[in-house]
Order: C-alpha cells, then structure tokens, then sequence
C-alpha cells in the first residue's frame, strides 16, 4: 500500500500534444489545459472529451492510476515501438537480460576508448583493439545485477564474442534505442517443429489419448501401448512393402503426455469435482473481523457405528420415544449437525440425529442461542462451553434440511439471512467442512466402530463387530473433544491463536449480538398446536396454563379453540393466538420455569410406576419427583442432550392420551388451606360466599391434567371468587364459566 500525506498545494502537472495519458485502463490524448483542469480525448476511436480537475488528476497520479507516455503518438516513437522486444524490459527472460547486458560491456567499453582516441570505428582498428575492448567490458560487467544467474562464481564474468561488424551494428542500435536496442530474437533461434511424419503423430495422439481415461493408466503403460501401436502398423507396411516407421522415443511419449491439458486430463482420470477442487482460483477469500459475523451450518454423516446399549437415560423413555431418538438398542451411525463462528472458528451448536431433517436444523439454531455449560459441566469438562449470540448471516448448502419450509420461517422470525451455497462447492462453506475433517482425523480414529471414509480405508477392520460406544458416551466424547481439544487448540486459520482465544479476544472488542428473547425463540422454535380453552385454561402434558387476559377473553366468545405455541424446553408458559394477537400464558404453577418436556415426562413415569394403584398424586409428589429426576439423572439426560428430540403435534397427543388417563394430582391440603391472599386456579377460596362454589371446585378436580401449585396471587382465575361491591345482586353467581 502507498502511504503518502497529501500537499495542501495542488501542482500543475505538463501534458504535451502528443504524450498519451492513461488513467485507470482508459488511454487518452490531451487536448486543452487551463488553470482549472485537464481535457482529454479518448484514443478508443469514440471522440469522447472528458475533463478531469487539477485536484483530481493529483490524487490519481498519488495513487498511481495515471501513466504518462511522453511524445509516445509521435510517428517515429510509435515506429520504435513496434521494433523493442516489450513494452517494458524488466517483462522479458533474464536470459535475454543476460545477453543485452553483454553487450552493453562491450559497447561502453569501445565508447571509452573511442572517447580516449584509442579506437576508431573501423575494422581493422576494431580488431587490433578486440583484447583491450574485451579486458575494458570485463570490468565493467563485473557490477552485480539481479539478472546474473543464481549459481555464477562470484568474479566470473561472460563477454559475449563479437567481430568489428558485429560491434559496429551494436553501437548503431545503441546510440538509436538505448538499451532496448541491444535485445534481439535469438532466443528464437532453431528449428522447433516436429520430426515426426503425419502417419506417426496420429498414431502417437491416439495412444496419448489413453492417458485420459477413468482407468488411469501410468506413463509406462501409455509407452507400451505406442510400442504395440507401431509394431502393428509397421507389420502392415512390412506386408505391403511400404517404409517403416520409426517409433517416437519414450522422452517423446513422455513430453506428449505433459503436453495434454492439465484439466481436462483430471477431469478425464479422476472427476469433474476433483480436477475443480484442484484447478479453482483462489482469491482474498472471506474478510471477517467480528464473532458471529457469518456462521456455517453443515451435517456430517459420523464415521462411526455406536452400539446403543441401555444407559441411565433410557429408564426414563418410552419405546416410542427411544424410537424417535434412535435409541433401538441396534447399532448403526448417526448424522451430526453443527452450526460454526467462521470468524473465531468456534462450535456453537451440534445435534446428533438419525437422519438430517428440518427438526434438526431448526433445534440446531435454538442451541446456537444457549449458553452450553449445562452440556459442558454434565460431561465434566474443563473448559467452559460459552460461545452463544444472534448472527444476521448463516451459510448452507441446498440439502433438504436446510431449504424446508420451517427452517426457513423459523430464520425469519429470529432476523436470519439464509444463504444457500450452490451444490456440490463445499468450499463456500469451507472452515465447517475442514472441521469435519479435523474431527475425522483426529478424533474418530480413538474411538471403536469406526467406519471410515471407504472400503479400500476400512480393510478388514469390522467396524459393526466392533461397535462399542454408548450413544451417552458419544455425546460425552464430542462434547469433550470440542471444548476440550478443539476450542483450545491453536488453529492454523487463525494465525495460532485457539478458538477460544480468538471469541474472547473478538468479543471483548466487538461484542456480540444478544440471543433472541425467550418468548422469539417460543415462537420460532415451538410446536404450533390447537387446543380448547375450558375453565381451567389450556392443559398440555399435564401443566395448566391461564391468564386474567386470556379468561376475559374467552367469557365473551362462542368459539373457544385458540392457537398455541408450545416450546418444549420451558414449559412455564404458552404462546396463545387471541383475536389475532399472540399473548404469553403462564403455567399457574411456577415450579415449571425453565423445566424441560422431557424431565417432565421423566418425572410423570416414574411417578406413575410407583403409585400405578393411585388415581391422583399430591402436587409436593410430582415437584419432590422432578427434583429428584433433575438431581439424580439430570447429568444423564444432559449427557445425550445433543441428539435432536422432536415434538409434533401428533407425539404431544400420543403422550397425553399414553401417559395421563386416569392420572392426576390433587392440591397439598396444606397448601389448599392458606390464606386467601394465595387464591389460584381451581381452589375453593375461604370466603362468605364459599358455599355457592362448592360444585366448580368439585369439577375442576375431575378436571383431565391438573398439574402442580398454586399460582402467585396476581394471577387470575375465571373459578376465583371476585369481592362483593356495591350494586351487586347477593343472589346471582359471581363468576360464569363460558357462553354456552
């Protein structure tokens, strides 16, 4: 880069008639100068006149975008032109160099002389004077140069040989050209056309033309194959008594050979993606400064068969879950899925599943959001697992997972860009497929039930006799190895520095966007359901949800049917569609915050496998159990937290229908006979009224799903008793259920 200060005086820069000015790739002629710029006229044979200021041409000339060829339209420099070998000498063979250097020796030597009345320009004066001429060059060629030859002794010198003549010639093309005129065409000098008959090239190009074939056949074999081609041929002109041919060398089977296009022969022997991935240009690639400024998602098939033996997180499954999961007992490998900071090189998310789908892609996303030391602490790593934000931008390929129509409103609502890369050019997505295989060469090679790459690879390893590993032990290891390993190892791509250096390093200095609020990502990421809103609320899997807004509402409307979004990894609130407006709906038991679908359901069984001759629980059961669950197992669940668990509409029915027939819990008495300022959903307040309700509080009993503890006392309950006030009828009801 040219550093330069500018002048706060403008100069004025001389532009003759016939100098050609070029400014950027455009050349010009000028054609007017005054004091307050420049015109010139393009040389293009367009007559265009454009003017430039004075400040104007300064600034390109600081910058270099202005060449100034002085007198260079003159006819006789236009001649010269068409006789110097380049446009620019430093362009031509230091060979050539070589050889004009040369020759200036021997011509300056002969000027000084000449100068000195030693010589005259004649041959006869030349030739007595040949030795002192050759001496005086000497020791004007022994200056170094760039242009000398690499390996020269240092002091040897080369004078080229010259008759008076010759000298005489040089001299003239001298004092004409300069220097320029001391290049000649010598190095163009011999015959370069081929010896060979037509017959024998068309023999020779048939048998080169094997090269390029899938088969890949060696030179060796390429020279066999012209041996055999012309004994043929000059056993049929034996017969016919014609001449024979001679049979090109292996020197000159060997030069046709590299003589075939470079490309084509790749794409002929090996492929069109191999001979792309070699041949393709490389530019300044990808200019990132900032974390999270561009992330890469891809999926990589694990070269591994894990063997899915029990562990402690299946006593807590179903079949139809462990189904879902691919946790069949059988062994087969797994896909994984992984979202990349292309800045810091930093995993921000992976997801092990059966096959790619949309599901995985879209759970990929919401992990990229969460902080992962839940995940890292559960494996028991040493390092923390923090690297977490939004990104505008996210780079994939054209797989089906990544084009479907949910992932695509999913990226939407969270502000992200989805580009798809174009099929079959992994190297627009290059730092998350050199982390693939990083993770193969390094990490896969530990572990048993390998399946590598191919069959030629694998040999007679068994990789299915083999497989040992547990899925919890696969995402224990990918876990560790990722945070552990790979954040903290130093990365080529990043100058040395590791992963995790280089995210806080780049945090620290840029920050990073925060990740989408709980209720965005509800939205995005949770399963979209219909339900009824009766005068519990809305039950799902058992937890009620109900809101003072959502129970006004739905007083005044004949159709009760809402629309939800349920996010199975909190499930403290729903996302309920009223009137055209999405409103969060808390559950009317706390407990459930930031309580996961699946600890939920985890809880439920065990629950229901002790006391399968109990019709209903206590609610302090159902929290002491999810505790427990949490404490107990919480490890387990969150060591296979990276295989991706998908919840549709139809699976939350089958588990409702499944798992909560006949079950349900009962409010703690205890709990039932605090004061009035706890009041929630579903419990008889101790007021005068307390009589009339008797029969709402028995139904909400009988109620399908009544899950947990009462809500705090701002929430409100269509069931609750409102206060008396002034002007209010002391015989009619206080509360109403719904329009019928």
């Amino acid at each position: 880069m040219l550093d330069f200060a500018p002048s706060p005086k403008i100069s004025r820069l001389a532009f003759e008639e016939h100098d050609k000015v070029t400014i950027g790739d455009i050349a010009y002629r000028p054609v007017d100068v005054s004091e307050n710029g420049y015109v010139f006229v393009r040389l293009d044979g367009k007559g265009m006149a454009e003017s430039f200021s004075r400040a104007e041409i300064v600034r390109l000339v600081d910058v270099g975008r202005v060449r100034h060829e002085r007198e260079a339209l003159l006819p006789e420099n236009a001649r010269a032109r068409l006789e110097a070998p380049s446009e620019l000498l430093s362009m031509l063979p230091a060979n050539q160099h070589r050889r004009a250097r040369g020759k200036e020796g021997v011509v300056l030597a002969f000027l000084q002389l000449e100068e000195a009345g030693k010589v005259k320009r004649n041959d006869d004066t030349i030739k007595a004077m040949e030795d002192t001429i050759t001496g005086r060059a000497t020791k004007i060629l022994k200056g170094e140069s760039q242009y000398e030859e690499e390996n020269r002794p240092k002091g040897a010198v080369s004078v080229p040989e010259f008759s008076a003549r010759t000298l005489r010639r040089w001299l003239t093309a001298y004092e004409s050209f300069g220097i320029s005129g001391l290049f000649d065409g010598a190095f163009k000098r011999g015959n370069y056309a081929r010896r060979l008959c037509p017959r024998t090239m068309v023999i020779l190009a048939d048998c080169v033309r094997g090269y390029m074939t899938a088969e890949r056949k060696t030179q060796a074999a390429i020279y066999d194959d012209v041996k055999r081609a012309f004994a043929k041929e000059n056993a049929e002109r034996r017969a016919e008594g014609r001449v024979e041919l001679v049979r090109p060398s292996k020197e000159t089977v060997r030069k046709a050979i590299l003589s075939l296009d470079p490309f084509q022969c790749d794409v002929a022997r090996k492929g069109l993606e191999y001979a792309r991935r070699k041949h393709s240009p490389v530019g300044i690639g990808l200019n990132l400064t900032r974390p999270l400024q561009r992330v890469e998602l891809d999926t990589w098939k694990i070269d591994l068969i894990s063997l899915l033996a029990d562990c402690g997180i299946l006593n807590f499954l179903s079949d139809e879950e462990k189904s879902a999961l691919g946790l069949t007992g059988k062994a087969k490998r797994w896909w994984l899925t992984v979202a990349m900071c292309a800045t810091t090189r930093c995993i921000l998310a992976m997801r092990l599943s059966r096959a790619p789908s949309g599901q995985a892609t879209i759970q990929t996303l919401d992990m990229m959001m969460q902080d992962k030391g839940i995940w890292s602490d559960a494996v028991g790593a040493l390092s923390p697992w923090h690297m977490r934000g939004h990104t505008p931008f996210i780079y994939t390929d054209c797989g089906s997972e990544y084009v479907s129509y949910d992932v695509t409103v999913a990226a939407k609502d969270l502000g992200i860009s989805l580009e798809h890369a174009p099929g079959g050019l992994p190297e627009m997505r290059g730092r998350v497929e050199r982390f693939f295989k990083t993770m193969s060469v390094h990490l896969m090679p530990r572990l048993t039930g390998r399946t590598f790459g191919n069959i030629i690879e694998r040999g007679d390893y068994d990789s299915k006799g083999r497989a040992a590993l547990r899925i919890e032990d696969l995402c224990t290891v990918l876990t560790r190895w990722v945070v552990d390993i790979y954040h903290r190892v130093p990365h080529d791509g990043l100058d040395g520095e590791t992963p995790s250096n280089c995210w806080d390093r780049l945090t620290e200095q840029y920050g990073v966007a925060p990740a989408a609020d709980l209720r965005r990502r509800r939205m995005a990421f949770g399963t979209r359901l219909t339900r009824l809103v009766g005068e519990g609320g809305v039950t799902i899997l058992g937890v009620r949800y109900h809101f003072e807004a959502l129970a006004r509402t739905m007083l005044r409307r004949r159709k009760h049917e809402v629309n939800i979004r349920w996010y199975s990894e909190d499930l403290g609130a729903i996302a309920v569609e009223v009137d055209g407006k999405w409103i969060e709906v808390p559950s009317v038991y706390r407990r459930f915050d930031r309580v996961s679908a699946q600890t939920h359901l985890a809880a439920r069984r065990a629950l229901q496998a002790r006391f399968k001759n109990e019709a209903a629980l206590q609610e302090d059961v159902v929290f002491k159990a999810i505790d427990d669950i949490e404490a107990i197992n919480g490890d387990a669940m969150r060591r296979v937290g990276l295989l991706v668990d998908a919840w549709s509409p139809e699976r939350l029915r089958q588990e409702e229908d499944n798992l909560f027939i006949g079950f349900q819990i009962e409010p703690d008495p205890e709990a039932a006979s605090e004061p009035a300022n706890r009041s929630g959903f579903g419990v008889e307040l101790a007021t005068a009224h307390a009589g009339a309700h008797k029969t709402v509080n028995k139904k909400v009993q009988k109620s399908p799903v009544s899950v947990s503890e009462e809500a705090p006392s701002n929430e409100f309950s269509v069931c609750a008793e409102r206060p008396f006030q002034q002007g209010d009828d002391e015989g009619a009801a206080d509360f109403e259920f719904e329009d019928k």
